[in-house]
């Protein structure tokens, strides 16, 4: 493994707290992103050994607290579930039904297969942590809209008023999961998470959602106003991440959907006291 750190990202000081960022993709399918990856059953037997190898890897940095992207008014619900994994009453590769913890999810059975108990459940319970931080604020990015701007929303029309006013073409939803299907089905999940954290991949959502929203917006003001809460929704995931950690946390480690991670590393480098780190040199 790499002890470099990666272009674009910080140097920690020695006094930093260091936030560690996992882009990750939604492997329970949950179908809630503009672009949504088709992912295989990660509960598959090669599967779940390319995530202990994942969690190996993972635990060598040593972080002292683990977050996920659930709702942190759901830390009750978390809780109960993590102590239902490590102590042994679920495990890691064997489907169960879970009243999910998530508000915008409705069916039962694949909330085991979620990153969120693949990876973050995990690689706590690897370290003996007695819980795992839940840290989102859930948002649609139509939050700021009206009901009726809502459901005339296009991002793919967007997306393409963007390109010909750029006079450039924008990558569209359609060509950014085209490429993560076939990466996915050809890679291991260590493998295709570096793929996903490399700097050209973690800036795609957020080129687009910007193009789409400034140069591919009209006179309403739509798309500032989507933009707006998406930074909202980010923001409120850096303030829950502090609200949760101990004073004493000195590395923590967050797994979270891969769009998340440019702006997130902005919003903590903003931070006084705080580097994010990149999970690049694990994924050698």
């Amino acid at each position: 493994m790499s002890t470099e750190t990666p272009p674009n990202w910080p140097e920690p000081d020695r006094h930093d707290t260091e936030v560690m960022l996992l882009g990750a993709y939604h492997m329970d399918n949950p179908g809630l992103d503009v672009a949504n990856v088709d992912a295989d059953d990660v509960l598959a037997p090669e599967r779940q050994r390319q995530l202990r190898e994942l969690t190996d890897r993972l635990a060598t940095w040593e972080p002292t607290a683990v977050a996920v992207e659930r709702p942190f008014d759901r830390q009750t619900d978390i809780d109960a579930l993590y102590d239902e994994y490590r102590t042994g009453e679920r495990s890691y590769d064997e489907e169960t039904a879970i009243d999910p913890p998530h508000p915008m999810r409705s069916d039962t059975d694949t909330e085991c297969r979620s990153e969120v108990i693949q990876v973050g459940f995990r690689l706590a319970d690897r370290l003996d942590h007695a819980r795992v931080h839940a840290v989102d604020h859930p948002m649609t990015m139509a939050a700021n809209l009206d009901d009726d701007e809502a459901e005339q929303l296009d991002f793919e029309a967007m997306i393409e008023r963007a390109s010909e006013r750029l006079d450039a073409p924008v990558p569209s939803p359609a060509e950014h999961k085209r490429a993560a299907d076939e990466h996915l089905s050809t890679s291991t999940i260590p493998a295709y998470l570096r793929w996903v954290n490399r700097e050209g991949r973690l800036h795609m959502n957020h080129d687009a959602m910007f193009a789409a929203g400034i140069a591919g917006g009209d006179e309403r003001g739509i798309g500032s106003r989507l933009l707006s809460a998406w930074y909202e929704r980010n923001l409120r995931i850096v303030e829950n991440l502090w609200r949760t950690a101990d004073p004493d946390d000195d590395r923590l480690f967050l797994v979270v959907g891969s769009g998340h991670v440019h702006v997130l590393r902005q919003l903590l480098e903003e931070m006084p006291g705080v580097c994010p780190t990149s999970p690049l040199p694990l994924l050698d």
